[in-house]
């Protein structure tokens, strides 16, 4: 397989893959989330050659529950069922918390995680919150958070 190759992309770059794998029975427009454009805002996006084959954000997302003065909340962490294995979600989720890393620190990560990926994001130090929970028309998810602390 070649070489993955991630870089910044713009929010609206996101949707397509958004809708297809995480909300195929919503509208593209559905796949627009809170704080997609606000000033810190990141989208990554893998590509295999031009193909974008992965996406994922983070966007800048206070938490009432908080234990640190800085929230970020992971959202639409997504790799094409063809690709999945090659390493292109965690290139992705580890460029997130790289970024996160070079933002106002202690902070923490945070987001609904679906069930059955748990243990993918806990692979990158995330901890699941309180038990899971059913999110209308999406399934079975777990609340998920990573503390940053300076190095």
């Amino acid at each position: 397989m070649s070489t993955i190759k991630l870089r910044s992309i713009s929010a609206a770059e996101t949707y397509e893959l958004r809708h297809r794998i995480l909300r195929p029975h919503q509208t593209l427009n559905e796949c627009v989330f809170p704080y997609d454009t606000a000033p810190g805002a990141l989208h990554i996006g893998g590509f295999l050659g031009d193909q974008l084959i992965g996406v994922g954000s983070i966007v800048p997302d206070a938490r009432e529950e908080a234990s640190q003065p800085t929230s970020w909340r992971v959202r639409g962490v997504a790799v094409l069922e063809e690709v999945r294995g090659t390493g292109t979600g965690g290139k992705i989720l580890q460029a997130l918390i790289n970024y996160a890393r070079t933002q106002s620190l202690p902070a923490e990560m945070w987001g609904n995680g679906r069930a059955n990926v748990k243990g993918f994001y806990e692979r990158f130090g995330f901890v699941q919150e309180g038990k899971p929970f059913e999110m209308p028309g999406l399934g079975s998810h777990v609340y998920l958070v990573k503390i940053l602390h300076p190095s």
